[in-house]
């Protein structure tokens, strides 16, 4: 007769938590481990290792970032890129900055990406110690504490390590299979006898106990971490929150502190970078592609295909009163450039706030009336698909609208009292254009795009023709 052994053991109900516990807190105190050595490496290589004292590279790189600078030739110094340098004001230190431009002289003028103006002393190329190459966020803070007498904040750290060390001793009794101290009940079974041959026992062993809540333990604790880690990094490439390396974008600099920027100068993929510090990152649909030059080629995004688009990722309310402003460059007739759509998809219910070209290729910019009423437009005299890039801005406010083209005024409406209002994307390409003044029969537009912006106020004439003077 077939004898089936069966051993069942009393569970004890606080395994799994402990389990999490230890697992997460092993997990984050290795995370920071091995970032700190993984920061002092590229030292095996040669590079300069520093750790960043001031936010004068703020959003990008905050105090207490370490950056790793890797030696270059002179003629890898090109603007946008970030110089670790002796400090020409002062012998004793180093300035990690950008570098703005490359006078006659030869002499490196660098900036701070949080400083308005360039720095006052040039730097020479014998001066360069390296290109930053990477970030690793936060490694150094302990040390610019203690440099700074800031013992709460070190005392803190002590407090919160001293917790993890002890949380990753939780699991300490479940994993040497010693019974429950509150209940008795043990935690695998040791004691029962031999099975036979040709028997069957249907019981579980030590190692598949609490095997299976360990690997849960580990999963979850993973995707929690690089769900965070993920979130600070594309959410605000500025925080120090990531527990990962980070590469330098090419040299950010909006004007008039817009509340969206795009440069394009991403290397890859589908995420677009919003460079004013709001958020408003966008990604790519159906086949936009970066032309991908370096920073001193001024990276822009070519939309070619069909219904190719970017838009931003999360819905905000129609602005009111509100600038938009982009380069463009196209030899093709028709095709929106930038605008406002209620929906991501290729062609939305409503849509207006946009600069887009007509089928006589004139640049034309359209605003909606209240309640989705008429449709006011107003466009340039001069045909703008001629190949060249021009400098395309639409600025509105409660009874007047203005079309600025290459930095002059090419149109005028006072006669809208409002804008229609809905929830909806900023999107830059393609959108349905029917049925507004000057439809073209293709809505892709077709051509080049570069340093869009959003601003939540009307920029005046000024400030228009010195974004035109300042270039893409």
């Amino acid at each position: 007769m077939r004898t089936i052994v069966t051993h069942h053991t009393v569970r004890c109900a606080g395994d799994v938590p402990r389990l999490l516990l230890a697992v997460g807190a092993r997990t984050v105190l290795w995370s920071v481990l091995l970032l700190a050595l993984w920061s002092s490496l590229p030292t095996l290589l040669g590079w300069h290792v520093t750790t960043v004292v001031s936010d004068s590279m703020a959003p990008g790189i905050r105090t207490g970032d370490v950056v790793a600078a890797m030696p270059v030739g002179t003629e890898a110094l090109e603007p946008g890129r970030v110089l670790l340098v002796d400090d020409p004001d002062h012998d004793d230190r180093l300035r990690l900055h950008r570098l703005e431009r490359i006078e006659q002289d030869g002499g490196l003028r660098l900036r701070g990406d949080a400083n308005q103006t360039a720095d006052r002393s040039a730097v020479a190329p014998e001066a360069v110690l390296g290109v930053g190459v990477l970030r690793f966020p936060g490694v150094g803070l302990p040390g610019i504490w203690l440099r700074d007498g800031a013992w709460s904040a070190l005392l803190l750290t002590a407090v919160v390590a001293a917790l993890l060390v002890t949380a990753t001793r939780a699991d300490r009794r479940v994993v040497a299979g010693q019974p429950c101290e509150r209940c008795g009940a043990p935690r695998w079974d040791r004691t029962s006898p031999a099975i036979s041959p040709g028997t069957t026992r249907l019981a579980t062993d030590g190692a598949s106990a609490w095997a299976l809540p360990t690997v849960a333990a580990v999963a979850v604790t993973t995707i929690a971490l690089t769900v965070t880690a993920g979130a600070g990094f594309s959410g605000a490439t500025a925080t120090a929150s990531s527990l990962r390396t980070q590469s330098f974008p090419c040299f950010a600099r909006p004007l008039d502190g817009p509340v969206l920027a795009w440069d394009f100068d991403e290397k890859g993929g589908a995420h677009v970078r919003d460079t004013s510090g709001h958020g408003a990152d966008g990604s790519s649909r159906l086949g936009p592609v970066r032309n991908d030059d370096p920073c001193s080629g001024n990276p822009s995004m070519r939309f070619e295909t069909n219904d190719s688009r970017v838009a931003t990722t999360t819905a905000v309310a129609a602005p009111q009163v509100f600038s938009i402003e982009a380069w463009f460059r196209t030899d093709r007739a028709g095709g929106r450039i930038l605008g406002f759509s209620s929906s991501q998809d290729s062609a939305s219910p409503n849509k207006d706030r946009h600069l887009y070209i007509s089928s006589a290729g004139r640049l034309m910019y359209g605003v909606q009336g209240t309640g989705g009423g008429f449709r006011f437009t107003t466009g340039s005299a001069t045909r703008v698909d001629d190949g060249q890039w021009h400098h395309a801005v639409g600025t509105f406010r409660q009874g007047r609208a203005e079309l600025w083209l290459d930095g002059a005024l090419a149109g005028t409406r006072t006669d809208i009292v409002g804008a229609n209002q809905y929830n909806g994307y900023w999107r830059v390409g393609r959108e349905s254009l029917d049925p507004w003044s000057g439809q073209p029969s293709d809505y892709t537009f077709r051509g080049d795009v570069d340093t869009v912006r959003v601003y939540d106020r009307v920029l005046d004439g000024a400030s228009i023709a010195a974004h035109h003077a300042a270039g893409r």
